[in-house]
């Protein structure tokens, strides 16, 4: 198991976001603890590489890019993007 933490800046973007969409970042999360590397890479010429993305919400209308820490079994999450 992973352990989640974040940047300030997705602390921020989360505290404006609509409360319906909590509950999926939160679902997202538990799953990211269990299965990070399920994510697509954030550089598609990088398939291997640690910095991932997904999306999420009822509409795939959030984007969270995060970080894998492999040796330290972390994930963090440095950008938070949501369209309302």
């Amino acid at each position: 198991m992973y352990s989640y933490e974040q940047a300030d800046e997705v602390g921020q973007v989360l505290a404006g976001m609509p409360i319906e969409l909590l509950e999926y970042f939160a679902e997202l999360i538990a799953f990211l603890e269990l299965t990070p590397w399920t994510g697509r890479p954030f550089q598609p010429r990088n398939p291997e590489g640690n910095l991932r993305k997904m999306v999420f919400g009822p509409n795939s209308e959030a984007l969270l890019v995060y970080l894998i820490l492999e040796e330290q079994r972390r994930v963090v999450g440095i950008s938070l993007i949501w369209l309302d």
